[in-house]
């Protein structure tokens, strides 16, 4: 991001204009992979999904506007759009976030298609545009380089945007920097298995390719193992769906007809990483991800009467180096021969490095090179630092030097800060669990700040002053996180849960190691371990259940009996 000041004439004074270099892309999607989640009737967006009561998309607009971006783009399937943007608006207001500029559209509210009809009718047979069409649609209101984000992302405290903005910004000839993570074993068999290659000393991203796709073998071309022979394959990273993208890719899914257009992971990535190391791909997309533009500097300095251009720093023009200019017409896909200078002319041009400023800046002049670069993150789990663990071991440190080695301290376990998408049953499950063990830590350190008081102390009385709305003979324990407006009968007994706004937990019912969203109902003496219940769910009086997911709305009989179950409103196990 670049501050410019310009002279306002008409009020006699300097305002400051920010430019944005980059601004944010997030796609809201369907949630294909969180059944029972997504099925049955008032379905939660995948982006509204709890964490810690708090949807997911907080963390990924917060992650954003901590990198300094201020202009984002969300777009919401229409099933979606309502919600979406009441609860975006309620929390990005203008009054908490007066410089951020967030345009939430639904995706049916882009570019009219070039095959109407056939988008239509696959709209109305249900069918789902992809994430590559869907930039084709948007691309007008993307006017500079981009960075795309899933809704579900729950980025580590060692990976901030920042540094992946600063990667690519670092890459003149970069005009993708994805990022790759290892993901934790919890979540592991939920992700999908892809096949990546690497070159680890340029930090190139040169393959991926799904495993399921794969024969009993692996062919790579040769003009790859030339280009790259350190490279590496690995199967352990997963795609985080992070993608720091130039504005002219844009261009190039311009030139491709909408109906040739899907998804951006297993279309359009695949296609920019070929097109990296192979010469002939590159060649005739380089006009495209690299188009001829004028150079200000090489223009302005020719016009001097004092400054000789060849000694100037800005004689020459990398390409993509100047993100804000504007760009030029689209070329063909094939570029045309330039035969209006000689090749001797251009020899000379190349080897002075002077720019002639009443000629176009080509990208890429030798022929032999390639006009960009497919960079890579790859996010590895680390260990933080808490403060409970800086307090234990500074305690452990002045026991033994009193007596010296009998005095240990019991420092808390703390587990590595993976990147983690909620983009399935077991990422949502691991978001949640990791939450509650970031309450445990906090509680040990006495910094909690979300649990609700224990039995022992006051009570929260409801709206009416009446009913205490958290009985003093329940128990909950201190790593539980209650919403507002929750009742908790006496002799409840809540353990290791996350319990949502306006709930009401029967009298003497136990639940250990559960996710209940909003307005969740559990009766009296029911029991309820390791199970997720999605809003105005309801649990019978002397119910048990254990591991299951249970869909909006879904209800559970008095005395039922179920395990392992995913079921939504209206099924029975």
């Amino acid at each position: 991001m670049s501050t410019s000041v310009l002279f306002d004439q008409s009020q006699g004074v300097r305002r400051a204009v920010d430019n944005q270099d980059f601004m944010a892309v997030i796609l809201v999607g369907y949630g294909e992979n969180l059944y029972p989640f997504n099925q049955g009737t008032n379905v939660v967006s995948k982006a509204l999904l709890p964490i810690g009561n708090v949807p997911i998309i907080n963390s990924v607009v917060d992650w954003v506007f901590a990198a300094g971006l201020r202009d984002v783009l969300i777009i919401v399937p229409p099933s979606f759009y309502n919600a979406v943007a009441e609860h975006v608006t309620e929390h990005y207001s203008m009054a908490t976030h007066p410089r951020a500029r967030i345009d939430i559209k639904r995706t049916s509210e882009g570019e009219k298609d070039d095959d109407d009809e056939s988008s239509e009718a696959n709209s109305k047979a249900g069918g789902r545009d992809g994430t590559a069409r869907l930039l084709r649609r948007f691309k007008n209101w993307i006017r500079t380089d981009f960075v795309l984000l899933p809704c579900d992302l729950s980025p580590p405290s060692s990976l901030p945007l920042t540094s992946i903005l600063d990667k690519h910004r670092s890459s003149p000839d970069a005009v993708l920097t994805s990022v790759f993570y290892e993901p934790p074993e919890s979540v592991k068999d939920g992700e999908e298995k892809v096949l990546v290659a690497v070159d680890k000393k340029s930090d190139e991203l040169l393959l991926i390719q799904p495993l399921e796709s794969l024969g009993d073998d692996l062919e790579l071309r040769m003009a790859l193992i030339n280009s790259h022979p350190t490279l590496s394959l690995t199967t352990r990273l997963s795609d985080a769906h992070i993608y720091v993208l130039r504005r002219t890719v844009l261009d190039l899914l311009s030139t491709r007809r909408t109906k040739d257009l899907d998804s951006m992971r297993e279309q359009v990535i695949p296609w920019l990483n070929k097109g990296g190391w192979q010469k002939g791909l590159g060649r005739r997309w380089a006009p495209i991800l690299n188009p001829p533009r004028k150079d200000p500097f090489a223009a302005a300095l020719a016009r001097s009467t004092t400054t000789n251009p060849s000694s100037s720093p800005y004689s020459t023009l990398s390409p993509g180096s100047s993100p804000s200019s504007e760009h030029a017409a689209l070329p063909p896909t094939t570029p045309a021969s330039s035969g209006s200078r000689s090749g001797s002319q251009d020899d000379s041009m190349l080897n002075s490095m002077i720019i002639d400023p009443e000629e176009d800046v080509k990208a890429s002049t030798r022929k032999d090179v390639v006009g960009w670069k497919c960079k890579v993150i790859i996010c590895a789990p680390t260990t933080p630092a808490t403060p409970a663990t800086a307090q234990a071991s500074n305690s452990a440190s002045g026991q033994n030097q009193g007596k010296g080695q009998k005095g240990k301290a019991v420092v808390p376990e703390v587990e590595p800060d993976y990147l983690i998408r909620a983009n399935s049953l077991a990422g949502y499950w691991e978001l949640n669990r990791r939450f509650l063990k970031s309450l445990s830590l906090n509680g040990m350190n006495g910094t909690s700040k979300m649990v609700m008081p224990k039995q022992n102390q006051a009570s929260v009385e409801d709206a009416t002053g009446s009913t205490p709305a958290i009985s003093p003979q329940s128990q909950i324990s201190p790593d539980s996180l209650i919403g507002e407006g929750t009742r908790v009968a006496e002799r409840a007994s809540i353990k290791k849960c996350i319990i949502g706004r306006h709930c009401n937990i029967g009298k003497g019912a136990k639940l250990t190691g559960c996710v209940l969203w909003d307005f969740v109902t559990v009766e009296e003496n029911a029991r309820i371990e390791n199970t997720i219940i999605c809003s105005n769910g309801r649990i019978g009086e002397k119910s048990q259940t254990k591991d299951c997911e249970f869909g909006t709305g879904f209800e559970a009989k008095p005395g039922a009996i179920l395990k392992g179950e995913k079921l939504v409103a209206g099924q029975e196990a």
